[in-house]
């Protein structure tokens, strides 16, 4: 199973995954950092693609000893369910942590980042989330032709409101880390006891 802890920058994703990494799980999983694949200068959409191709070709052969994927990184669900090696996937799930604009700005303005850049996570931020609750919403901003050979097809006919279109959505504006961490970590074991099929097959 491969379980996408996801959202746009300074929702909390870095943060958890340096809580959860040595956590006494208890269960057989490998939680992973997308961008340890090594991101280039000039990443792009096509980049990120192949990237989350790689990464679920990581968990269909951790798969085959059991062993489920905890990756935590800025994919969109569209694209984790577009990746050509998706379907080989024993299971799925989807998790978005999500802060609203106005925390964003002041978390990534305690970064040092330009206003210029932080109006874009804004923006994105607030697409990522509408994404995530609709597949139709905006999905030209990732359904894009790359040399990963993306299936867009798999859901390009499906709506908001689809079973098979289902992601936990954390909302992480009022949160500790260590409580942000917390609800991840319950999520995380309920998706794996639970082991709900792939809605890809």
């Amino acid at each position: 199973m491969l379980l996408l802890v996801t959202g746009a920058s300074a929702a909390g994703k870095s943060t958890t995954l340096a809580a959860l990494t040595d956590a006494a799980w208890g269960l057989p999983l490998e939680c992973a950092d997308f961008d340890s694949v090594g991101v280039p200068p000039d990443a792009d959409t096509a980049w990120r693609h192949a990237a989350v191709e790689q990464w679920v070709q990581r968990a269909v052969s951790l798969q085959t000893s059991g062993v489920h994927l905890v990756l935590f990184g800025q994919a969109a669900m569209g694209e984790l369910f577009a990746a050509p090696s998706a379907d080989r996937l024993d299971g799925v799930e989807v998790c978005l942590l999500h802060c609203s604009a106005a925390v964003r700005a002041e978390r990534l303005r305690r970064r040092g980042y330009a206003e210029a850049d932080i109006v874009h996570h804004m923006r994105f931020g607030e697409w990522f989330l509408r994404h995530t609750l609709d597949p139709a919403d905006g999905a030209e901003v990732i359904r894009l032709d790359s040399a990963a050979g993306m299936r867009w097809g798999r859901w390009a006919d499906w709506s908001k409101g689809d079973p098979r279109w289902a992601a936990e959505v954390i909302g992480t504006d009022a949160l500790q880390p260590r409580e942000v961490a917390a609800r991840v970590e319950a999520w995380v074991r309920d998706a794996v006891t639970r082991a709900r099929p792939s809605p890809l097959r």
